[in-house]
């Protein structure tokens, strides 16, 4: 059975399917992860613009089959989803991009439901068997001190990886090969853990 790896994009994503993989990093990545033999399952949110965990989180494991086996990538709205997700529920690997831990002083963001409690950073990080976060040190909606916080809470378990350069990761060539040679050496490197 293939590994699988469900791909949360952020909010704003509204649209069908060949729209959401022409925006950001979504379709190339999930193309590449494809390519290398992973179930990669990607699609339009629904709630796309308000992104309210009472809706995203239900379908994140309903529609798009997120399990204890798969590997949850979360992009903005959809790595604070990701974190929510694993709260409540075990991932193989949980990857955040663009991650942020409070509404940001945004009204929507505080409507989505994400930022009304603080986030339970010890069971996120024993429910992930590996956890990466991708940071931008130039990203203008999301500073890089709240992605360095999340990294902060999160602890010694994260793989955490800032790009000087890097933004909210909305393009970017090389950014989706990065990401599956990150999540292929973490996989790797776990099965040589369970194997020993």
């Amino acid at each position: 059975m293939a590994q699988r790896v469900v791909i949360v994009p952020g909010n704003g994503m509204a649209g069908s399917l060949s729209s959401l993989r022409e925006c950001n990093f979504y379709g190339a990545a999930e193309e590449l992860f494809t390519s290398r033999g992973f179930d990669a399952r990607l699609q339009p949110m629904p709630d796309p613009l308000r992104a309210r965990e009472s809706v995203w989180l239900p379908f994140i494991k309903s529609g798009l089959g997120c399990d204890e086996q798969s590997v949850l990538v979360g992009h903005s709205s959809g790595a604070a989803a990701a974190l929510r997700y694993a709260e409540r529920w075990p991932v193989r690997g949980l990857v955040l991009i663009a991650a942020y831990d409070d509404d940001l002083g945004d009204e929507g963001e505080r409507a989505s439901g994400y930022f009304n409690r603080p986030f339970d950073w010890t069971r996120i990080a024993a429910n992930a068997g590996f956890l990466v976060q991708y940071a931008g040190a130039r990203d203008d909606l999301v500073p890089i001190a709240v992605q360095r916080r999340v990294a902060a809470a999160l602890g010694a378990v994260v793989d955490y990886r800032e790009d000087p350069r890097g933004d909210h990761f909305f393009a970017g060539a090389s950014f989706p090969e990065a990401l599956i040679s990150c999540v292929e050496g973490h996989l790797k490197n776990a099965s040589s853990k369970a194997a020993a």
